[in-house]
């Protein structure tokens, strides 16, 4: 019986120590996933930055203004005539031209018929000219500035003025 009573306190003693140890263990484990945890945690934290960036603008492009045949309306004395054109706008914006000025008169036909025998109006504004971005528009014209004069040759008949035009205008 006395080898019993000893097999009855160390049991009780294997209990306590077993238990200890899988208290600890369990701590140890809760440590180790705390810190796991922590370290997880620390992988999904957000970061900020700090500086500058830069934008940049285009260069305008000039339109180009190209002379095209239109209505024949000019004879000796006619003082209404129009100017017709196309605008080439190689902008990424549309333009709107709002005033001309002229330039000089070419004859297609000098020796028969000078550029003299045509005029044009110096300036003309209120126009509203449009030409939309990265297009070339369809054919234009300012009308009432030309004017043939009244002595103009028979060798004027048939014959195109090219003139030099300057627009004026803004993106639109």
């Amino acid at each position: 019986m006395e080898s019993d009573r000893n097999l009855r306190r160390v049991r009780p003693k294997e209990g306590k120590y077993v238990m200890k140890r899988k208290w600890k263990t369990a701590v140890i484990a809760g440590a180790f996933v705390g810190v796991a945890g922590a370290g997880i945690g620390y992988a999904v934290w957000s970061a900020n930055g700090s500086g500058s960036g830069r934008a940049g603008s285009v260069t305008a492009q000039s339109v180009t203004v190209t002379a095209v045949t239109g209505a024949a309306d000019l004879y000796p004395g006619f003082t209404q005539g129009d100017v017709f054109f196309t605008l080439i706008n190689p902008n990424p914006y549309p333009v709107t031209f709002t005033a001309m000025a002229a330039g000089a008169v070419t004859s297609s036909d000098i020796p028969n018929c000078p550029s003299s025998n045509v005029t044009v109006a110096a300036t003309a504004t209120g126009l509203t000219l449009n030409v939309a971005a990265n297009a070339t528009s369809g054919t234009l014209s300012i009308p009432n500035v030309v004017s043939m004069a009244v002595v103009a040759p028979n060798g004027c008949q048939a014959k195109s003025f090219d003139i030099v035009l300057t627009l004026t205008g803004t993106q639109s």
